[in-house]
C-alpha cells in the first residue's frame, strides 16, 4: 500500500509539472501576442498623447476676452494682462487677427477703418505688448 501512494505522488508531481509548464507557455505567448500588437505609451507621437489628456478647466485658469459675441480664453496670465493694458480696439485687432484667424480685410470691415488701418494697429499693439512684457521681467 505505500507503494501505491508514492506512485500517485509521482504521477501528481508529473502533472503539475506539465500544468506549470503551460502555465508559463501561455503567459509567455501572451506577453508576446501584447509586444506585437500594443505600443507603450512612451513610443506614441506625443499628438496621441495628447489626444488621450484630460484637462480640468476652471475659469480662474484663464482669462476671457469677448469679441464679435466670442469668447476668446487667455491662459497666460502675462499675455492676458498685456492685453488688458491696451486700448481696446488694438486688443479686438490682435485678438481678431491671432486668435480668431481673421484677415485684415475681414478685420478692417468688421471695425470699419482701412486695411492698412488694421496693420497699423496691429503693429502698434504688438510693440506696446513688447514693452509692458519687458517690464515685467
Amino acid at each position: 500500500m505505500i507503494k501505491n501512494v508514492h506512485f500517485n505522488v509521482d504521477i501528481y508531481k508529473s502533472c503539475l509539472k506539465k500544468v506549470v509548464r503551460h502555465v508559463v507557455k501561455d503567459y509567455q505567448q501572451g506577453l508576446k501576442r501584447r509586444k506585437d500588437k500594443e505600443i507603450p505609451f512612451c513610443e506614441l507621437p506625443e499628438i496621441f498623447v495628447e489626444n488621450f489628456a484630460v484637462r480640468d478647466d476652471y475659469e480662474t485658469d484663464y482669462t476671457i476676452f469677448s469679441v464679435c459675441g466670442i469668447d476668446i480664453r487667455v491662459l497666460d496670465d502675462e499675455l492676458a494682462e498685456a492685453l488688458k493694458k491696451l486700448p481696446e480696439r488694438k486688443r479686438n485687432t490682435l485678438l481678431m487677427y491671432y486668435f480668431l484667424e481673421m484677415t485684415e480685410s475681414e478685420i478692417a470691415n468688421l471695425q470699419k477703418i482701412t486695411q492698412s488701418g488694421v496693420f497699423r494697429n496691429r503693429h502698434h499693439a504688438l510693440e506696446t505688448m513688447k514693452k509692458i512684457l519687458k517690464e515685467k521681467q
